[in-house]
């Protein structure tokens, strides 16, 4: 992996101050079933917005409209696909064992105590993704995805949900190598419970992050979808340097939309603050 910055996160919180990391704790490796609770509720479209690029990647699977959050039924609760919601569990799950290996897991506990209100997943300078690194986190989900599983002749939809798969992988490896090509802090997800929405918790983990690479004197990168998401990075100082869109929807035999919300795939970056 070569020599990078400390993955010890109390270490790495220890380094700022009591406004800076306030209620912000290193989440433990047992209680990751948790966190993809709060994952699937923030990123599936429950009762808000999806997460663009997931919703691109899943939305065969999905009974509902690409991009707009779940149908609700009268009882309250969402329409949700069994396979739609167990591809977001599966891909959470692998983030998840895969950081363990290469990066840093911070959250901020709910009021009760009983899971996570919000957390993140993010890489310090000089770590990143290897070919290593992703084989022992798919060891450690212990499944093989659905779009791999039922891809095979009669399932249209998991063939194409592993084309969009594909195809969202080739565009963030390459919008990460062109667009931040230094030693940086990486903000892999950011995700905050639907019912803790507006609290600032998402604000609070973000500035932790800017606080270390500040520290650090490096930039801290992010790729997001969509012109609300590009406006909520730019109040943190973060600038657009590249988007990507991903065409393969406009294919008949893909069918379905291209990702070209807010121009696609969008890499960001915030230089630093100098430290006084």
């Amino acid at each position: 992996m070569g020599a990078g910055a400390s993955r010890n996160g109390d270490k790495q919180i220890q380094r700022l101050s009591e406004a800076e990391k306030e209620s912000i704790v290193v989440i433990p490796k047992a209680d990751q079933d948790t966190c993809v609770d709060t994952m699937v509720r923030c990123f599936c479209g429950y009762g808000t917005a999806p997460e663009f690029a997931l919703d691109f990647i899943f939305w065969p699977l999905k009974d509902g409209e690409i991009f707009q959050p779940l149908p609700q039924n009268s009882d309250g609760s969402f329409a949700q696909n069994p396979d739609h919601e167990a591809c977001f569990r599966w891909i959470f799950k692998y983030c998840l064992k895969e950081i363990n290996h290469t990066g840093l897991t911070f959250g901020i506990k709910k009021e009760d105590g009983k899971g996570y209100a919000a957390l993140a997943l993010v890489r310090p300078p000089g770590h990143k993704e290897t070919m290593t690194s992703s084989i022992r986190a798919a060891m450690g989900v212990g499944t093989t995805p659905l779009w791999e599983e039922k891809k095979g002749a009669g399932n249209e939809k998991f063939v194409q949900t592993k084309i969009r798969q594909d195809e969202i992988q080739k565009a963030m490896t390459k919008c990460h190598k062109e667009c931040c090509p230094e030693k940086h802090w990486y903000v892999y997800m950011l995700h905050v419970d639907p019912a803790y929405q507006g609290k600032k918790y998402g604000k609070r983990l973000l500035n932790m992050i800017l606080g270390l690479a500040d520290r650090d004197g490096v930039p801290t990168y992010l790729e997001c979808v969509g012109d609300r998401n590009i406006a909520i990075y730019e109040k943190f100082g973060f600038k657009v340097i590249k988007k990507y869109p991903v065409l393969v929807g406009m294919e008949d035999k893909i069918g379905g939309p291209p990702l070209t919300e807010g121009g696609g795939l969008t890499g960001m970056k915030r230089h630093p603050v100098k430290q006084t």
